[in-house]
């Protein structure tokens, strides 16, 4: 069976200076195995920083009410995949289907 990731904006923290410049982006990721959506699915959020150092001023600066969610992606691109959110969500779905062998386990006495 396969595990999706679906990566979406949550959240967009801006500076409080009235120019709304974006100093902060929050990603969701929403992993799930086909095999038992209901049982099997992992939320994460990520706070990402992006450098809001240039203002309103900045090379290629986008208006707020001008953002999408592909440019806002795009300026975290190298930290969503550098990040290990996916990785550590399959091993807990893996885990939940297939849980670990105990290294140890109560056993009745012999007497």
């Amino acid at each position: 069976m396969a595990i999706t990731h679906t990566e979406t904006v949550s959240d967009l923290i801006v500076l409080n200076d009235g120019t709304d410049v974006v100093s902060q982006v929050v990603i969701k990721t929403v992993s799930v195995d086909d095999s038992d959506p209901s049982n099997l699915t992992q939320t994460n959020y990520d706070n990402y920083t992006v450098d809001s150092s240039g203002g309103t001023g900045a090379s290629g600066f986008v208006a707020y009410g001008s953002l999408s969610e592909t440019v806002i992606k795009g300026w975290v691109a190298d930290k969503l995949a550098a990040s290990n959110t996916k990785i550590n969500a399959e091993s807990w779905i893996n885990s939940v289907k297939t849980p670990p062998t105990p290294a140890e386990v109560n056993k009745a006495l012999p007497f």
